[in-house]
């Protein structure tokens, strides 16, 4: 049977004259052997010539081949995600606090769409400059949006001299919110983030060390009246996710690689980045992986039926995971000191590259996503007497 899948008035030629054939062929005054040994998809009794706008209308069976798993579009979803981290050396080592001592973060993270939310009046405002932006213009990517808030907190070596310490670095808080937009394929997932929040003693960082040693019985820490001042902070933040490689994501024994870059700048602080992660395990759920407490960490909502964390499934997944990252650092408030209104004591000679190495495992279950991290964080300035320990703690849940 003749198929058409031409324009409609260039077939009318071709279907009229295939019309007339049928209908003028002498079936009736020919024997069945004498016809042609071709078969018809027909019997000769039921032959009838089809309406032209039948012949337009027919489907036609094309052989397509079936996309790469990595290349088709992650499947849109209805929930919600709602993650605490919790990060503290003393996770990690029995050591009094000091350096980077304690990081707090609540992210809620929308469902996977095709668009933005519209209703987010914290994030629309946005809209129209980020739909410039070249990811943006790209076909086949699901998108949502995340909104944070945290506290950060960093002490220097010794918290018991009351004294400003001229060769560690200073007290200091930051209390923060950041709105993030998020936008991926299976393999490749671009965040902006812009973050927002105060330095110095309106962050509450010594009210809530003091309050948190007190209930524990540690070590209270002196020196809080040497701590930055007050001063506004924003930084704007992208990143570039891009899967390398990936396996058996969701259903059985599954890893994947993916190197992350990107960077930030602001007065908070200004950096380039740049690592990879790799994941080994059972039941791996459809994301970009777990990453310590910092910018754009928290974009791991639920991504659809491939995720144990996101279908509602009772299977459990276990995986191991392991990402080194490097920071080529510019500026840093929490080293540098206040940006318009410090003093140079409150400063120490920072080092321009730092990186960390994170060795973690990770358990999903349902809805549930939990993960543990131990970090290592190179030294960040000359006078640091080594790198960095602790640990970091992520609980996600899907609703």
């Amino acid at each position: 049977m003749l198929l058409f899948k031409s324009h409609p008035l260039k077939s009318i030629p071709l279907a009229f004259a295939l019309i007339m054939v049928m209908a003028l062929s002498p079936f009736d005054c020919r024997a069945e052997s004498d016809l042609d040994e071709t078969p018809s998809p027909l019997p000769i009794e039921e032959r009838k010539p089809l309406p032209i706008d039948e012949l337009e209308t027919l489907p036609v069976e094309e052989a397509s081949p079936a996309p790469e798993e990595g290349l088709k579009p992650p499947p849109e979803e209805d929930r919600n995600t709602l993650s605490l981290y919790l990060e503290n050396d003393n996770f990690v080592s029995r050591s009094d606090d000091s350096q980077y001592t304690n990081g707090l973060k609540l992210t809620w993270s929308s469902p996977i769409r095709k668009d933005y939310p519209h209703w987010a009046w914290t994030h629309r405002w946005l809209y129209p400059l980020i739909k410039y932006l070249p990811f943006e213009k790209q076909k086949d990517r699901r998108r949502n949006i995340t909104f944070s808030l945290g506290q950060s907190m960093y002490t220097p070596e010794d918290i018991e001299i009351k004294e400003r310490i001229p060769d560690d670095r200073p007290y200091a808080g930051m209390l923060y919110t950041e709105m993030g937009f998020h936008s991926r394929t299976r393999r490749d997932m671009d965040s902006l983030e812009l973050l927002l929040g105060l330095v110095g003693p309106q962050s509450y960082a010594e009210e809530t060390q003091k309050a948190i040693h007190d209930l524990f019985g540690f070590v209270e820490p002196e020196g809080w009246d040497h701590q930055l001042q007050n001063e506004p902070v924003i930084c704007i933040i992208y990143e570039h996710k891009k899967k390398i490689f990936m396996s058996g994501i969701g259903s059985g024994f599954g890893y994947d690689g993916a190197l992350n870059t990107g960077g930030g700048l602001g007065n908070v602080m200004t950096y380039y980045n740049l690592g990879f992660s790799l994941r080994v395990g059972w039941n791996l759920p459809d994301d970009f992986g777990s990453f310590p407490i910092r910018p754009v960490s928290s974009i791991n909502g639920a991504f659809g039926a491939p995720n144990p964390k996101g279908t509602g499934s009772k299977r459990i997944g276990v995986h191991l995971f392991s990402s080194v990252e490097g920071r080529a650092v510019l500026h840093d408030i929490f080293l540098d000191g206040n940006t318009f209104t410090g003093d140079n004591n409150s400063s120490v000679d920072k080092k321009p590259i730092i990186a960390d190495i994170v060795n973690g495992l990770c358990v999903t279950w349902e809805r549930l996503k939990i993960s543990f991290a131990y970090v290592i964080r190179t030294k960040e300035f000359d006078e640091q007497d080594g790198s960095q320990e602790f640990g970091s703690l992520g609980i996600s849940f899907a609703f």
